[in-house]
């Protein structure tokens, strides 16, 4: 710790040093001595004010409009975060309500909706959990995504993974794992 305060007290003399020799630095130390005691006085407090203000404007005034914008951001974040506690009891409402819509199993929902939409299923396979992989052959796709709406927003339904093939101008073959 020593060693380097000491090399950065060299550096600073030899810096000093430097400022010192300079032409137009003896020029302004001259005409500053010949001052009156009173105009050096006077050049000294300007001095002190002009380096005041600029240290408030370069260094101050930043730093305090940060923590401006910094403490409303906070009140904003913990605005919303006091609304989002206050709306858990409803959400979690909601949720129950839309599992408790859903009457029988998973493939029972789903085969009875896709009824309403003459969807046949080609292949079906229960998963783990509550999940259901369906294969549908040769369908509309207009009745697929129709389907699928009423599945999510009617049941709590909601289809995680869909792989969609062409099978004829407005055809499609899909392969797809429903989960709710």
């Amino acid at each position: 710790m020593s060693e380097l305060k000491q090399r950065l007290s060299d550096e600073l003399d030899q810096l000093l040093a430097r400022v010192r020799a300079n032409k137009n630095f003896q020029e302004l130390e001259h005409k500053y001595h010949a001052l009156t005691e009173r105009d050096r006085l006077a050049l000294n407090v300007l001095v002190l004010f002009l380096s005041s203000y600029l240290f408030y404007q370069m260094v101050l005034s930043p730093a305090l409009g940060y923590l401006n914008s910094a403490s409303k951001s906070y009140e904003r974040q913990l605005e919303n975060h006091e609304w989002m506690v206050k709306q858990e009891p409803i959400v979690k409402e909601m949720l129950s309500v839309k599992g408790t819509e859903r009457e029988g199993s998973l493939l029972s929902v789903a085969s009875s909706t896709a009824k309403k939409y003459n969807l046949n299923f080609s292949r079906f396979e229960p998963l783990d959990g509550d999940r259901v992989r369906l294969r549908l052959d040769q369908v509309k796709f207009n009745d697929v995504v129709s389907w699928l709406g009423e599945l999510e927003a009617d049941k709590g339904v909601s289809a995680v993974d869909i792989s969609l093939d062409s099978a004829s101008p407005g055809y499609v073959s899909v392969r797809l794992t429903l989960q709710g």
